[in-house]
């Protein structure tokens, strides 16, 4: 029995040598988000299937629900699948995040509790606490919600600390807004619920004015305001607030039903003068006061990249959201947004070390998808070659990169002009061999003749029949000025490239079926001809 009393005494002693954080955190490591909050987390975030950017002044670009980092790239697209699978790859870094911080802090390490923080961690990061010491919630965090006294801070004071952390850019962002609150409820009252029950806000524009405090604050639910913000504008005295969509008269005793958007009202003073601000692919024209500061967005365009702005009459300063701004001068100004052209695929673009493939070039996306298809391959590491004829031997070869490069093992090579050795000389075994290039009556293939343009449609339509497509979509060439031209073993494959949408007349209701056929002509007809068949 001693022996047991004095084992009992050791394990207690030692206990006292464990610190508290390192049983706090073998407490709360394995707390996991629950089922509610990731439904709300998804909720808030929805489901962007492709790549966006929430604000121009992110670094990189966002997908999914929320994910965000340097795997994201511009144009990526994802399925819902990919959605989901990112979500629970990334909310495990910010339950590992909430862990720590309940741990660090000391604080109540309930469910509800946890699940606010996961929420807070994966919109802000895993360290926005130790990060943003100059907000209020995260002091309130570091502190365990207790004032200078050792009081517990109250609830209102705790959910308008959520409340103002709204915005991006400089703007208020009502999804934001409501989704603090939101958290805030889930954190005090374990309220799940996106009906608000407990508290409102109201999201203030001081009309010309300045706050005195933060633009949005909150308020308990269904009782009265009690005291409204204040604010101040040179000149002006505030007569009071009003609901800026309803324009009713607010005062203390009103009661906070609702969440709103209130506007100051001022009387006194005398209205400045104002010029004109004119901006072109963008936002932000209107009218101003001398030294009014003004925001320039550009606005998006596909297949565009902004550059800058060209600005007559004053000048644009990148401000820290990624902005450009204007101090408007006693004078108008006009603003320009210039912009350059940028491949839709980004960073990913098959041919971006092309040189004489440009994003200007009329088949950039074609020969982009025949490269990134493996059809064609450059002439060299930095050439596509698009204006160089394509002679016979390339063709095949194209077709045979089509068919997957099948094995031709036992096929009779029928030429006797080509060289073993070649580069195509398998593609050429497969293709006699299933009729597709068929030589001339004297045994050559010519491989290094110039392919014309009625030899292409030829091949593509024997390529057609050997693979079983409908190629029942016959057009009446006859009005074509050069129709005569058409040889007679191309005539029924010119008439089907045509009905087919393959080929187009080259101008002046001309064929010219003895024409050569360029790279990039080729590219583009193999795009025609595989977006077509059936």
């Amino acid at each position: 029995m001693k022996r047991y009393i004095s084992f009992l005494l050791a394990v207690l002693m030692l206990a006292t040598l464990v610190p508290s954080t390192a049983l706090a955190d073998s407490g709360t490591a394995d707390m996991k988000a629950s089922n509610d909050l990731k439904i709300l987390i998804k909720y808030w975030e929805g489901a962007s299937l492709k790549a966006y950017k929430a604000h121009p002044s992110e670094k990189y670009w966002t997908i999914g629900y929320g994910h965000y980092g340097s795997d994201v790239y511009e144009g990526m697209e994802i399925t819902a699948e990919q959605a989901d699978a990112y979500f629970e790859q990334d909310i495990v870094q910010f339950e590992t995040a909430a862990n720590r911080t309940i741990a660090k802090y000391g604080l109540t390490a309930s469910q509800n509790v946890f699940d606010a923080l996961v929420s807070l961690a994966y919109n802000f990061g895993p360290n926005w606490v130790e990060a943003n010491t100059g907000w209020r919630l995260a002091r309130y965090i570091q502190s365990n919600f207790k004032d200078s006294y050792g009081n517990r801070i109250p609830d209102l004071e705790i959910a308008d600390a959520f409340a103002v952390l709204c915005s991006a850019g400089g703007d208020i962002l009502p999804g934001l807004v409501k989704r603090r609150v939101n958290e805030a409820e889930i954190f005090l009252y374990g309220n799940y619920n996106t009906a608000l029950t407990n508290f409102v806000t109201v999201t203030i524009d001081a009309n010309g004015g300045a706050v005195n405090g933060n633009r949005v604050v909150a308020y308990n639910k269904d009782k009265p305001y009690g005291s409204l913000p204040t604010a101040t504008r040179q000149g002006y005295s505030l007569d009071y607030w009003k609901d800026s969509d309803t324009g009713a008269v607010l005062t203390g005793s009103t009661v906070a039903e609702k969440s709103r958007y209130i506007t100051a009202v001022w009387s006194g003073g005398d209205a400045p003068a104002t010029y004109k601000l004119t901006v072109s692919g963008g936002e932000g024209s209107g009218s101003y006061a001398e030294g009014a500061k003004i925001r320039l967005v550009p606005t998006p365009s596909s297949g565009k990249a902004f550059v800058r702005w060209d600005v007559t009459g004053a000048a644009a300063a990148l401000g820290s959201d990624g902005y450009y701004y204007i101090t408007m001068p006693a004078s108008d100004v006009t603003a320009v947004a210039v912009w350059r052209d940028v491949c839709q695929l980004g960073d990913k673009c098959p041919t971006k070390n092309f040189t004489d493939n440009p994003v200007t070039y009329w088949a950039h996306s074609d020969i982009d998808s025949v490269v990134s298809s493996g059809l064609f391959k450059g002439t060299s590491d930095t050439t596509f070659g698009p204006d160089i004829v394509m002679s016979r031997c390339m063709l095949i070869t194209v077709l045979y990169r089509l068919e997957g490069s099948p094995d031709v093992t036992g096929y009779e090579n029928r030429f006797n002009d080509v060289d073993t050795e070649g580069y195509y000389y398998n593609a050429l075994l497969w293709g006699s061999h299933n009729n597709i290039s068929n030589g001339y009556s004297d045994g050559r293939f010519a491989p290094d003749d110039q392919l014309t343009r009625e030899q292409l449609v030829t091949f593509l339509h024997r390529y057609a029949n050997y693979k079983g497509y409908n190629t029942d979509v016959y057009a009446d060439i006859g009005g074509y000025a050069d129709a005569s031209d058409v040889s007679p073993f191309a005539r029924e494959s010119m008439c089907w490239a045509i009905g087919a949408g393959i080929v187009n007349g080259i101008g002046n209701n001309t064929l010219s079926p003895q024409g050569s056929a360029l790279r990039a002509q080729v590219a583009a007809m193999f795009n025609r001809f595989a977006g077509g068949m059936t």
